[in-house]
């Protein structure tokens, strides 16, 4: 009897939370973390609720998205990405949401209690994230459907995680190296929607979604892509050394490969190509901790 190659519940759940993109969320933190940790001591404490914050906004983003283009039919069976469990009927809508719910949950106590231990004014920090979570894909007017994802990524996965994190460290923003570290990662993480919006050009533009692929022609990916990357590396000139650059080469090949995937792959296979730049962005941030390191 052949064997049933559909997935399991667990596989489903997993790929609800698109896990090669976790890796984006928890990079973004790393890089506050090492800069911080170079610096001296640090909480383990908030450090710990840190990673735990940046999970969950990232899983909940991820429902969140794939719950709002459900809904608004953006996802289809011409789409080539990843599994989308809610669009394939393998997930109903109420379980999709209770999973939402729950992510939410652990942001906001997670958020809650490190807020409590930092500064209250960071309340307005977590909203804004709360609200990014949701202004991405919905609203009237979301993000991703007007060629501002990519400004949204930027934002969410660079300036924000790592600055914030950095504050609730070290109890200031006022570091140009710091900013500097802060737009590498998000730049760096860019790519991934670059990838994203590369393979899913055509079925978005039916879908009426206009992201900066769509708006540009997807010839402009891989130039964008190539841009992001090279950019996201100038930018640690601040913590630059003679052993640190070295570390830089094994990057450059693995970014190097990815990029020529990116110029010859089609469809599917740019799944991929997508889990390899998830991979690049993490490996980012731990060559700048390495950096940092060979630095001091």
């Amino acid at each position: 009897m052949a064997r049933s190659s559909s997935p399991s519940r667990a596989q489903l759940w997993l790929g609800l939370t698109r896990p090669r993109t976790l890796l984006s969320g928890v990079s973004s933190v790393l890089v506050a973390l090492f800069y911080a940790l170079s610096l001296g001591s640090i909480d383990p404490l908030k450090t710990a609720l840190l990673l735990v914050v940046a999970i969950s906004a990232q899983i909940g983003s991820n429902i969140a998205n794939d719950l709002i283009d459900f809904k608004k039919g953006a996802d289809t069976d011409e789409r080539t990405g990843p599994l989308r469990p809610l669009s394939k009927g393998l997930l109903t809508e109420g379980e999709v949401r209770r999973a939402l719910y729950l992510s939410l949950a652990v942001f906001l106590v997670s958020g809650l209690t490190l807020i409590a231990l930092s500064s209250w004014w960071l309340l307005l920090v977590g909203l804004a994230v709360g609200l990014g979570i949701f202004a991405y894909s919905g609203g009237p007017y979301p993000l991703s459907y007007h060629g501002l994802g990519d400004v949204a990524v930027l934002v969410f996965f660079g300036w924000v995680p790592v600055v914030t994190s950095f504050f609730i460290l070290r109890g200031t923003i006022a570091d140009p190296t710091l900013w500097q570290l802060a737009t590498a990662i998000g730049l760096a993480s860019v790519n991934i929607l670059v990838v994203n919006n590369y393979r899913d050009a055509e079925e978005d533009c039916k879908a009426g979604k206009r992201t900066l692929i769509v708006r540009m022609g997807r010839d402009f990916a891989p130039r964008f892509y190539l841009t992001c990357g090279l950019l996201s590396l100038g930018l640690l000139y601040p913590i630059y050394s003679f052993w640190g650059m070295l570390l830089m080469l094994p990057y450059i090949v693995l970014f190097s490969a990815t990029h020529r995937h990116l110029q010859f792959a089609e469809g599917a296979e740019l799944n991929k190509t997508l889990g390899k730049t998830a991979r690049n962005v993490f490996f980012l941030a731990l060559l700048i901790g390495a950096m940092l390191l060979l630095k001091g």
